[in-house]
């Protein structure tokens, strides 16, 4: 696999492979990577979607292995991290816009997506992402949480 990746970019890449293969069998379905993409702040309709999968195997709505998935993504990790997207990303999150996410915006956001989690993984989630231990995640603890190495 040569993608010009940096050693931490690859780790990356495989760390957030592994979080959004949901039912952890080693490929990433086109629900799960529109998951991914929200997270990293890129907002695709289904009809890009599909033509970003179709860049890297020939069935447009196939599910994506590992190097599939670095081959896809590898372009798009310059703008990753940018602050600019992490915060339209964190947006999503705050339904009420008053500068923080709860629990329910996340549960909110997570069934909006289609995903299923326990009440304690939701509490793992916020627990993790709440750097300043304050009960509620800002966009300075998202933004920390982000930056943060995996």
């Amino acid at each position: 696999m040569s993608f010009n990746l940096t050693k931490d970019q690859i780790e990356e890449l495989q760390e957030a492979f592994r979080m959004y293969d949901l039912n952890d069998n080693g490929r990433i379905s086109p629900h799960e990577m529109r998951l991914a993409l929200i997270s990293v702040g890129h907002e695709n309709t289904e009809s890009e979607l599909y033509d970003l999968i179709g860049t890297v195997t020939v069935h447009r709505n196939a599910d994506l292995s590992l190097p599939q998935f670095m081959q896809m993504m590898a372009p798009r990790m310059e703008s990753v991290e940018s602050e600019e997207n992490l915060t339209k990303t964190f947006r999503l999150f705050d339904r009420d816009d008053d500068g923080y996410m709860t629990s329910q915006d996340v549960r909110a956001f997570m069934v909006m997506m289609g995903v299923g989690v326990s009440d304690t993984d939701i509490r793992d989630i916020c627990r993790e992402v709440d750097m300043d231990h304050d009960g509620r995640i800002s966009l300075r603890d998202f933004l920390n949480f982000m930056h943060s190495p995996l």
